[in-house]
């Protein structure tokens, strides 16, 4: 670790508040549709239609908005009202236009590890959403670059770090997903920490940690600098 040039850092969920914006709009929309279905099964059915929806849509508030209402035409058997269709889409447009919530001691640890190491960005969905909360999060000029993806997976870290001239041995990345940010880049040869958010996307749900040797658990970003030392 004594090599370590870069760290690579998720965004949502690492740097500021996301998910629980996605859970509280689905309770509400599990509220809308009771006359139709249990909440239970408005949630399965709703992540199921998202998975549908994934390779068409993308990761973000406007493929999930319209999976939203897929969900619910198809939960309710096309009986639900106009005006509950347009309560789900402004829904969606309630948490595009969210303030931005950074996480605890997160500009901290940037101004902090910025001091020594190549600091980047590296976060998926859609452009245009995750531009306008890199904007308002104040934290761009921290980074050296900053990337928006549509899937964080092995082959794209590794074209990312190609194009950007990083060795996977001299990077870690950080984040909220072991799926996402870190089982990739433990693949590539790079060193994971794994910073928990308190709910988890479905999408990112995982079954075990890792049993790795270049991989690490910290339950607070405010730990990084630390753990980065003591490495």
């Amino acid at each position: 670790m004594s090599s370590l040039e870069t760290i690579a850092f998720d965004a949502d969920d690492t740097l500021w508040h996301t998910e629980n914006h996605f859970q509280a709009t689905q309770v509400r929309l599990s509220e809308i549709l009771d006359a139709y279905a249990p909440h239970d099964e408005v949630q399965t059915r709703l992540h199921g239609v998202e998975e549908r929806n994934v390779k068409l849509f993308g990761y973000g508030v406007k493929g999930f908005t319209l999976s939203m209402i897929e969900a619910a035409i198809e939960i309710s058997d096309q009986r639900i009202s106009a005006a509950d269709i347009h309560e789900i889409a402004m829904m969606g447009k309630a948490m595009l236009d969210r303030p931005m919530e950074l996480l605890p001691d997160v500009e901290a640890v940037l101004a902090d590890l910025g001091r020594s190491h190549r600091l980047i960005m590296i976060t998926k969905g859609d452009v245009m959403d995750q531009q306008n909360k890199i904007s308002q999060s104040g934290l761009a000029h921290y980074f050296e670059a900053i990337e928006i993806v549509a899937l964080k997976d092995t082959a794209t870290y590794d074209a990312l770090f190609a194009r950007f001239g990083l060795q996977p041995g001299q990077t870690l990345m950080v984040g909220n997903s072991i799926p996402s940010d870190v089982t990739p880049i433990l693949e590539l040869g790079g060193y994971g920490v794994h910073v928990p958010y308190h709910v988890t996307a479905s999408f990112e749900r995982h079954q075990a940690e890792p049993n790795h040797s270049r991989y690490r658990r910290i339950e607070r970003i405010g730990s990084l600098p630390d753990l980065v030392a003591n490495l």
